[in-house]
C-alpha cells in the first residue's frame, strides 16, 4: 500500500463538531476529520472559534495528513465514515516536535 500526501490543497470545512478534510490514499480521496481538540493540542494558542479551528488546520495540514495515514496503515478493520484523529492519536501517531505557533488572524 503507498499512501502519499496529496500536494495540492483541498477544502476543509467546519460541520459543527470537527474539521472535515480528504487526503489522497492510493489514488482516491479518503474522507477524514479531526476534533477540535486534536487541533488545540497542534497549536501553541488556544482556539474556539470555526475560524481559529480551521486556521489551525492549515497550518498543521502536512502533519494532520501523515497522522491520518499513519494511523490508516495501522488500522486492522474496515472504515465506517471519515478516518477520525483524536486528541489521543496526536500523542499516539503525531510529530515529536512541540506545538509551533500558529499564523496569525486575518484581519
Amino acid at each position: 500500500m503507498t499512501a502519499v500526501p496529496a500536494t495540492a490543497p483541498r477544502h476543509a470545512r467546519w460541520d459543527g463538531r470537527r474539521v472535515l478534510f480528504e487526503v489522497r490514499h492510493d489514488g482516491a480521496e479518503l474522507p477524514c476529520a479531526i476534533s477540535p481538540d486534536a487541533l488545540r493540542d497542534l497549536s501553541a494558542s488556544r482556539c474556539f472559534k470555526p475560524a481559529d479551528l480551521l486556521r489551525v488546520f492549515a497550518a498543521h495540514r502536512i502533519p494532520v495528513e501523515a497522522m491520518v495515514l499513519n494511523k490508516l496503515r495501522r488500522r486492522r478493520s474496515a472504515m465506517q465514515g471519515p478516518l477520525m484523529l483524536w486528541s489521543g492519536d496526536i500523542e499516539e501517531f503525531g510529530p515529536a516536535a512541540p506545538a509551533v505557533a500558529d499564523p496569525p488572524a486575518l484581519a
